[in-house]
């Protein structure tokens, strides 16, 4: 047994001295460029994409992935009674509102307006129209939203918040409430240990 193996050993030596070992007469020149001077992971042979935001997800040409994020935006006026008229405290919060529209490319609004039971209902209903067209039209005309991205429909006294027979509560039910449901695009950024989950 013993001579056996050493018969399987000389073989195994003598297999390995007779490989020959290759030595590269010439060195390729490098043409491409490896650098990545916007840190985005991918060099600039096959960057397309230049000053990519430092942390963004990229594809791989270097450029950045995007990715739809959805909001929303509410505001709250409230009318006098049996009035559709703006007052100026309302337009801090139109304001808000055209600048966030301004922000989000395509995104529309929907003004809905509301009245109180005190009335019938189809006075009530043609009040709360009136209401939410007064808003529909400063968007359009005071803060130049285009008139395309917004949408004026009356409620009547059918949606109320309270259904308290109180002066509080009907001042409470006589609204315009916007709701608006938008997306816009943004960079998505690499996951990190620093990344929200929020």
């Amino acid at each position: 047994m013993k001579t056996f193996m050493t018969f399987i050993a000389a073989l195994l030596l003598a297999g390995c001295a007779s490989q020959e070992v290759y030595t590269m007469q010439a060195t390729s020149s490098q043409v491409h460029d490896l650098r990545d001077l916007d840190y985005d992971g991918v060099i600039e042979a096959r960057e397309m994409c230049d000053d990519t935001i430092l942390g963004a997800s990229v594809d791989n040409d270097g450029c950045p992935n995007a990715k739809t994020v959805k909001q929303s935006f509410r505001i709250d006026v409230k009318f006098p009674n049996n009035s559709s008229e703006l007052l100026p405290r309302h337009y801090s919060s139109l304001e808000q509102l055209a600048a966030f529209l301004d922000d989000q490319d395509g995104a529309t609004v929907i003004i809905e307006g509301h009245a109180s039971k005190t009335g019938n209902a189809g006075h009530n209903l043609m009040l709360s129209k009136d209401r939410a067209q007064a808003v529909a039209d400063a968007l359009v005309h005071d803060f130049d939203v285009p008139a395309e991205r917004v949408e004026a429909i009356g409620y009547g006294d059918t949606e109320p918040l309270t259904y308290e027979d109180t002066d509080e509560a009907h001042e409470t039910n006589r609204r315009v409430m916007a709701t608006l449901s938008g997306s816009y695009s943004t960079t998505d950024m690499r996951w990190t240990i620093f990344t929200s989950t929020h």
